[in-house]
């Protein structure tokens, strides 16, 4: 990378501007554009994201007082006004698309990743979804209850190379187990799912394209015994082959498979049901707890990324901004690995954001060692010094 460029410029060089373009012409988002275009879009709301930008006035306001990085970026204007029409009118689905794009060179580049709490090489996807509230005076659209509005991003999280791996977003009075119907099932994979996606068809769907489901059961699901297996360990205290007897257990006539755990913690107990009937009781335990990565995922993009309060009232305009917050955090995990830093996500994320007109190598930028500098003070240099 060119060291005489910001770090903006640096992160959007990631990018592959052919195929942006090739987005973008295909979904006419430039059709009757003369200066901002979608690609320029693109570099104000990662901005926006990176350096935490509450405002339109805010956005602009930021970047007129740094016309010096506007010839790198390609930038030749910003209004408020212009933004505004801009995230009203530019096809969301066109950052969609590029979500997907870098997402799978994300998956790519980390395709060799492993987790050392699991032995066995089948991925591990955790299916969960979060919501995030509107106002329903401002956002009608997005009705949800009497007085609320609000929409769900539904995700498979990848536990073993802590990506994403799907998502959808879609309004929040869509149940969960709908807004995983588009997801596509891998052969082999180990799907855990919360309750909320606890559907016969759902199970059945992972079965019959040969993958693994590992889920909690509710406890108004009538089922009965088929086989009892041997028990080992304090933690398991019930370990069975079983088949659904309600109403709707025709979605599902396959037996499956029912572990009783303990939790040494909280003694709390926990009944779990899978199609694996090969791994050992305890594993089905733990690759249940690995579910709460997704929880951490969720609530790491809510806290450092901007998803909770919004520029722009229209679906369009908080499509895209979602969009690009995904972007943005998908840009920061591939900078983390190509970097090999030692810093957090969190940490990685915020150099990024403070150093974002800075002209630096991103790439040595992450790999400074920062040292805590330690001085004796004596009791004069504390002392409150009058200049007069």
């Amino acid at each position: 990378m060119n060291r005489n460029r910001t770090v903006l410029v640096q992160m959007q060089q990631l990018i592959s501007r052919f195929h942006f373009e090739k987005m973008v012409k295909e979904n006419k988002s430039d059709k009757n554009v003369r200066t901002f275009t979608t690609w320029n879009l693109l570099q104000v709301m990662m901005y926006a994201q990176i350096a935490q930008k509450k405002s339109l006035r805010d956005i602009c306001m930021s970047l007129q007082s740094n016309i010096s990085s506007w010839y790198h970026l390609g930038l030749q204007s910003i209004s408020r006004n212009n933004l505004s029409n801009s995230l009203m009118k530019r096809p969301a689905i066109v950052f969609e698309k590029l979500f997907s794009m870098i997402l799978s060179q994300v998956q790519e580049i980390k395709k060799n990743s492993t987790d050392k709490r699991f032995k066995f090489k089948n991925p591990i996807y955790a299916i969960d979804s979060t919501t995030i509230g509107l106002c329903l005076t401002l956002y009608e659209w997005a009705s949800f209850r009497t007085t609320k509005a609000g929409i769900k991003i539904h995700t498979a999280y990848d536990i073993k190379k802590q990506i994403p791996e799907f998502m959808v977003v879609t309004e929040a009075k869509q149940s969960d187990h709908r807004g995983i119907l588009s997801m596509p099932i891998l052969e082999g994979a180990i799907y855990v799912l919360d309750r909320g996606y606890l559907c016969f068809k759902n199970l059945e769907n992972i079965n019959k394209n040969r993958a693994f489901f590992v889920t909690r059961i509710k406890t108004n699901t009538k089922y009965k015994t088929i086989e009892k297996k041997k028990v080992t360990g304090n933690e398991i205290l019930k370990d069975c082959i079983i088949s659904f007897t309600g109403v709707k257990s025709s979605d599902y006539p396959e037996l499956v498979r029912l572990v009783r755990f303990k939790d040494p913690e909280d003694n709390k107990v926990y009944d779990y049901i899978t199609n694996n009937t090969t791994l050992a009781a305890s594993t089905i335990a733990n690759i249940y707890k690995s579910r709460w990565d997704v929880e951490l995922f969720f609530k790491w993009v809510k806290q450092n990324l901007k998803i909770k309060t919004f520029i722009g009232t229209s679906k369009n305009a908080v499509l895209i901004q979602i969009w690009v917050a995904a972007i943005a955090y998908l840009l920061t995990e591939y900078l983390r690995f190509i970097s090999k830093t030692g810093f957090s996500r969190m940490e990685t994320f915020r150099i990024i954001g403070v150093n974002i007109f800075a002209s630096r190598n991103i790439i040595d930028l992450l790999r400074i060692k920062f040292r805590r500098i330690k001085k004796k003070l004596n009791r004069l240099d504390v002392q409150l010094d009058f200049g007069f």
